[in-house]
């Protein structure tokens, strides 16, 4: 008896240690792993800076899954939560992916029927990790995903590649996944310049293409009434034809309001496009960035109530930066409104042609502009027109000579040269007058008008005659 109870215990322990390895097997939740292309390619080489796509196989034994770290020669570049999806596309729990610890976690829903056996697969969207993968070469990954020896995957990367693809941005509403439009974004590339500022459409799409590959960063800056604007900027490598980033929006909770911005020039309705401008929270911790439209115009939204910080941080060519902020207060759902003018770089000079006597404006006075140098370099021509205006635009500031070069027919031109000093942004406006000829000259029709290029011509066929008269003067006495 005592042999068979021994003999028991010994079978009992040998199924008992035979049952984790068992366990082991049977309660995994993945059955594999690759490595692949954004578009779903396994064909190597990969690029050193391509997105890659991490793709897990699942399959329910009996089990919740448990969490899994991805291989630290991987980065995820946002964290991810995503339906958790059978193959036949049923829903039935989430995924969560942690960007910075790595940590993929899958859930069932508690309401959800999962029967044994059933299987799907979890795509990752990743980066290789630039501290770990540094030179092309041949790299491994191992992925514990829950068997007795880890899953290796090998992969030959290649050199970063070139080239250029278009950076598309989706939003929708976070629960009930329809589109939505009017969600405005800006995108900035690596060396801070914005590049695009995109609107949504009515599928709640809006893309920009033909950017070069490479890092830029969307910061969204007015989202669909009643939902709220993200803090936080998205960092998006570009580096595949298409490179999609989805916006899931929630509704707007707390009060809040929103930010219209115009940008004109100085003294003008001319709008200003591409101005860039900077909006902080008082406490430092909210920071967002707005670019104008064609329009000159540039909006914020969701804004919690509170007192803000406005500053242009670029402009637009041939624009002074303004040094000066502006504090914005959000305290209505209203859209507060600031309006920001811009100095131009150039300045203008306008002149006005009048006779000196009757006040008439003048047609056909040419003046002459030059740089305030020693050499006297034109600069441009103007004639007056029928409002007796001539209009020198876009001068860099410094000093002029202004001449008068012809007169209007009729009249005497001025000799006068004037000095101008033109200011940025500004208009320089001049009145000049001119004086009628002599009735007696103008009846003659031998004395040519002022400023006309053939006077010396007439003065000496006038000396010519007069020699002529004295020797026939001359000749007659001695007859």
């Amino acid at each position: 008896m005592k042999k068979f109870f021994m003999l028991f215990l010994a079978l009992l322990i040998a199924v008992g240690l035979a049952h984790p390895a068992q366990a082991v097997d049977e309660t995994a939740f993945y059955d594999g792993v690759k490595v692949t292309h954004a578009d779903g390619g396994t064909d190597q080489p990969f690029a050193k800076n391509e997105q890659l796509m991490i793709e897990l196989a699942w399959s329910y034994k009996g089990d919740a899954p448990a969490a899994m770290t991805l291989p630290d020669i991987f980065n995820v570049r946002d964290n991810i939560q995503k339906t958790l999806t059978t193959k036949d596309g049923t829903n039935i729990g989430t995924v969560k992916v942690d960007a910075g610890a790595r940590v993929v976690t899958a859930a069932f829903d508690r309401d959800a029927a999962i029967e044994f056996g059933t299987a799907g697969t979890i795509f990752i969207p990743v980066l290789f990790n630039e501290a770990k993968v540094t030179a092309a070469g041949t790299y491994n990954a191992s992925f514990n995903i829950g068997r007795t020896e880890p899953a290796e995957v090998k992969m030959t990367v290649t050199k970063t590649m070139t080239g250029t693809g278009a950076l598309r941005v989706t939003a929708f509403d976070a629960e009930t996944k329809a589109k939505l439009a009017g969600s405005v974004f800006t995108v900035v590339n690596s060396a801070g310049k914005v590049v695009a500022s995109l609107t949504t459409n009515s599928a709640g799409e809006a893309s920009v293409p033909n950017l070069p590959y490479g890092t830029y960063v969307v910061t969204q800056t007015a989202a669909p009434a009643g939902y709220a604007v993200p803090d936080q900027p998205w960092t998006v490598q570009l580096n595949a034809a298409v490179v999609t980033k989805e916006a899931a929006h929630t509704k707007a909770s707390g009060l809040i309001g929103g930010l219209t911005i115009t940008a004109v020039e100085k003294g003008t309705a001319m709008p200003i496009q591409g101005a860039e401008f900077e909006l902080k929270s008082e406490n430092g911790l909210y920071v967002k960035t707005a670019v104008t439209d064609a329009n000159g115009n540039a909006s914020l939204t969701g804004l919690s109530y509170g007192n803000y910080t406005l500053t242009q941080t670029k402009t637009a060519e041939g624009y002074i930066l303004p040094a000066e902020s502006w504090p914005i207060v959000i305290s209505r759902q209203t859209a507060a409104a600031q309006k920001v003018e811009n100095i131009s770089e150039y300045g203008t000079l306008s002149i006005t042609k009048t006779d000196g006597k009757s006040g008439e404006v003048l047609k056909g006075a040419e003046f002459s502009l030059y740089f305030y140098t020693g050499d006297q370099k034109l600069v441009a021509k103007v004639v007056t027109d029928d409002k007796g205006e001539a209009v020198f635009k876009n001068l860099e500031a410094g000093k002029y000579t202004l001449e008068e070069t012809k007169a209007p027919s009729g009249y005497t031109r001025s000799a006068e040269k004037t000095v101008v000093t033109i200011v940025s942004g500004e208009t320089l406006e001049l009145k000049k007058e001119n004086t009628k000829t002599t009735t007696a000259a103008a009846a003659s029709g031998t004395l040519p008008r002022t400023g006309d290029d053939s006077s010396i011509l007439y003065m000496f066929g006038g000396g010519l005659l007069a020699a002529g008269a004295f020797l026939l003067m001359k000749k007659g006495k001695r007859a």
